[in-house]
């Protein structure tokens, strides 16, 4: 299955009896489950290895939830043994062998995915396009940012050295008392030092010489500094003039005989074609894009039909059809006093196609009617079983939800029914009009 050999002794059971998940499984029971409850156990440890994770998985799409679940085994350096197309077949499929493949490769390392994970949040490397980078601002930041990845690096390093080291109550109190003896070793010299500095017959001479030495010495200290920053503000503009003539060389290899006027005219057309994007186009599209979402909320904020509005609704479509019909006859009779013989041949040619339609615009009528039969008849049974069964009972905040949402479903299912057998009606009622048409032309000849 899959590609996976289904002999494997995958028992990814005893790890998950264990903390921190504690599933309480055996072979039987870990086997007995169904596709959707292996992904949901799967996504529980995805779930305990990073908390971005948690998902109720009957809520999510399945391709969303492959696109996630690949994303994150791909974070987490996890290669499958079958190829990328099987492996994602195999997680949006629920397939057994695919899951239980990656929880024994995940179970027995799950602390050090957790580590991984927490790492790989910030240690993936944002991939900025080259053109990008051409921006002195925006390289200045990208440095920075790869500065800040280093020391982010160098401080998780020094910090799990530290979570490692453990110290002792004996080690400390060793540490404080060698601090102690240091300390007073520390005093008893300077206390020499200071008797020693005092009997000296120039002692302000030699203490203001001192002052100056010290500072000169800090001079000395901050032209070092400033001249390596010297030395690395120079490396940079380096490194940015090399890229800029890499550039350079390339746009020269590139232009071939271009002229200046021509790169300028080619930047002209180029900036009115933003300028238009910008200008026309864009808004254009954003005042679509609004009055769908317009549209999608006035859908959302529909209240929910009742029996009553779906009788309404089916008188009006029986009056405007009524209506059309008669609009359409009207019309048809005046057209039929305006045409004259010599277009005999064309209505025959109209009638032998519209009869074909009818004959498929009456079958689609008679299914789309016996759907509806059909449904009625379920619809009934089901009230039925509910008055048999005695249920009488206030609904849920829950339950009224899925309620509204199952009662719109059956009104955009009612909508799109009605749409096709208005059609059909439209169809018919349109050959009908047109063999009216075509035997009053048969008999005046």
């Amino acid at each position: 299955s899959s590609g996976i050999n289904a002999e494997w002794p995958l028992r990814p059971g005893e790890h998950l009896n264990k903390p921190p998940f504690n599933k309480n499984f055996n072979m039987i029971t870990f086997d007995k489950l169904e596709p959707l409850q292996v992904l949901q156990v799967l996504n529980d440890v995805f779930t305990y290895i990073d908390d971005k994770n948690r998902k109720d998985l009957r809520e999510e799409l399945p391709e969303e939830m492959a696109t996630r679940m690949l994303k994150f085994l791909s974070l987490l350096n996890y290669r499958p043994e079958v190829t990328l197309e099987e492996f994602q077949t195999g997680i949006i499929t629920g397939d057994r062998f695919i899951v239980q493949a990656t929880l024994y490769w995940i179970l027995p390392r799950v602390e050090q995915l957790k580590t991984r994970a927490y790492l790989g949040k910030y240690l993936v490397k944002i991939d900025v396009p080259e053109e990008i980078l051409q921006d002195d601002e925006v390289e200045k930041l990208h440095e920075e940012y790869l500065e800040y990845l280093e020391q982010f690096k160098e401080v998780h390093k020094a910090t799990e050295a530290l979570k490692s080291h453990t110290y002792t109550t004996a080690d400390l109190k060793k540490d404080i008392s060698k601090m102690e003896t240091e300390y007073e070793q520390i005093v008893k010299n300077i206390d020499r030092k200071k008797v020693k500095v005092e009997s000296l017959e120039n002692l302000e001479d030699m203490m203001e010489a001192v002052t100056e030495l010290r500072k000169e010495q800090e001079r000395q200290d901050s032209f070092k500094e400033q001249k390596l920053s010297i030395r690395a503000s120079i490396q940079t503009a380096d490194t940015q003039s090399n890229r800029l003539m890499h550039q350079l060389r390339e746009l020269r290899s590139t232009s071939g005989n271009l002229t200046v006027q021509t790169l300028m005219q080619r930047l002209e057309d180029e900036y009115s074609t933003i300028k238009r994007m910008v200008e026309s186009t864009l808004p254009h599209e954003i005042e679509q894009k609004k009055k769908s979402c317009l549209n999608k909320q006035k859908v959302v904020l529909e209240p929910a039909m009742t029996d009553d509005d779906l009788r309404k609704l089916q008188a009006d479509e029986r009056t405007a059809q009524s209506q059309l019909q008669n609009l359409l006859q009207e019309k048809q009779a005046r057209e039929d006093d305006d045409r004259g013989d010599e277009k005999l041949s064309m209505f025959r040619k109209q009638a032998t196609m519209i009869a074909r339609k009818k004959q498929d615009m009456k079958a689609a009528l008679d299914s789309a009617r016996e759907q509806l039969a059909e449904a009625e008849a379920e619809v009934n049974e089901k009230k039925m079983e509910m008055k048999k069964s005695g249920i009488d009972r206030v609904l849920t905040g829950n339950e009224f939800k899925a309620y509204v949402a199952q009662i719109k479903s059956k009104g955009n299912d009612y909508k799109a029914k009605r749409s096709q057998v208005h059609m059909i009606s439209f169809h018919e009622q349109y050959v009908q009009i047109h063999e009216v048409s075509l035997l009053r032309i048969i008999k005046r000849l």
